[in-house]
């Protein structure tokens, strides 16, 4: 396996790494700890995290194709 496959394969599944993220912010808005800014501020962060690393994922899966690794 190519390093830019394995790669992919690891990006892949960090995205699953927003689903854990956004568990922790439910639990911190069902148990009160944050404020309406702060759980603003977070889902802010949450989606600029995802949209990075969805790019990442993209732009290795590009790369693999451009290799001629993936058709």
């Amino acid at each position: 396996m190519s390093n830019a496959r394995f790669a992919l394969e690891n990006a892949i599944m960090n995205a699953w790494n927003t689903a854990d993220d956004i568990e922790l912010l439910a639990d911190a808005v069902l148990n009160e700890e944050l404020t309406t800014d702060e759980i603003a501020n977070a889902l802010i962060g949450l989606k600029q995290l995802h949209g990075m690393r969805a790019k990442k994922t993209f732009d290795i899966f590009e790369e693999l194709i451009e290799a001629g690794d993936i058709q």
